[in-house]
């Protein structure tokens, strides 16, 4: 079998319309297809990843094992995301020195946003 990497992750997202409007009007995601009703594939502009929320009635908890989900940008990205993010509300609740910064989208998930 051969191996072309990791294609997607997969996250339960309670509401997907408040995830889309996150992921879209916040991070400046994309939107890669919908398999209505209950999924959506999001992607970086540029990249080649990703991400797909499947609408879940499943309480979402702390306590699974997903980490974070980490996106990497250059300094000036950095810059313009904790800017978006003040001005949308998101509170960012942690960083690590000046290139990376954690905060939590509509779901209770991790993000990190961080540059080299």
């Amino acid at each position: 079998m051969a191996n072309k990497g990791l294609s997607h992750i997969a996250l339960k997202a309670r509401d997907l319309k408040k995830t889309e409007e996150f992921y879209i009007g916040v991070l400046g995601m994309k939107i890669a297809f919908r398999h209505p009703p209950k999924m959506l594939f999001l992607t970086t502009p540029g990249g080649h990843d990703l991400i797909n929320f499947v609408k879940s009635a499943a309480r979402i908890s702390g306590t699974q094992a997903l980490e974070h989900l980490g996106f990497k940008v250059t300094a000036a990205g950095l810059r313009n995301i904790e800017r978006k993010l003040k001005l949308h509300g998101v509170k960012i609740a942690g960083r690590r020195g000046q290139d990376a910064i954690y905060f939590s989208d509509p779901n209770g998930y991790q993000i990190e946003y961080y540059c080299d």
